[in-house]
């Protein structure tokens, strides 16, 4: 029992003409919308749609590489190596280009009894001398300089014909001298 209800009196209960009146939020929720558009779409047009590429040098110039057509190749013969199915390849090579060498792959083609071609390996050069081999990276050859080299095999193929193998230079690199 309340001893004292609470009545509401005519003003502050809205007729339904008021509640109809009453504007709701709509006009900022609209308002919000619109603007987190516009937000999105200025990020979109500034951001940056692809990398930028580097610009390189103009009027670059490419130092000139060394080619196997630099490589002449003398005094080439075969001497077995101490352990079983290896064998080096030791020769005087040339340098007839303008660019020291540094570094080679050859390839060597061992020919079958019949002289068709049965195995091609791939090999590195060496620079030799009586102290034994090192890299050409850390004595490369100089131009219109001649040095002894070996090439080293690791298995030679069993039907080989004991004929020197075919040998075709794969890549050369090297750098032009100052």
């Amino acid at each position: 029992m309340a001893t004292n209800p609470r009545i509401p009196e005519h003003r502050d209960v809205p007729t339904l003409v008021e509640q109809k009146r009453k504007k709701s939020g709509a006009p900022w929720v609209l308002f919000g919308i619109i603007a987190a558009a516009i937000i999105l779409a200025a990020i979109g047009f500034y951001m940056p749609h692809a990398p930028k590429r580097p610009v390189g040098p103009a009027m670059a110039t490419v130092p000139a590489q060394p080619t196997g057509n630099q490589i002449r190749w003398t005094d080439v013969r075969l001497s077995p190596a101490p352990e079983g199915g290896q064998m080096y390849i030791y020769a005087r090579m040339w340098n007839n280009g303008q660019t020291d060498i540094n570094g080679m792959m050859v390839n060597v083609t061992f020919d079958g009894q019949n002289g068709q071609p049965l195995q091609t390996y791939s090999s590195s050069v060496e620079s030799y001398a009586d102290n034994g081999a090192t890299p050409l990276t850390k004595n490369p050859i100089k131009p219109k300089q001649a040095r002894e080299v070996r090439i080293p095999i690791e298995n030679v193929p069993a039907g080989w014909n004991h004929t020197m193998p075919g040998i075709t230079v794969q890549n050369v690199t090297g750098y032009a001298n100052k």
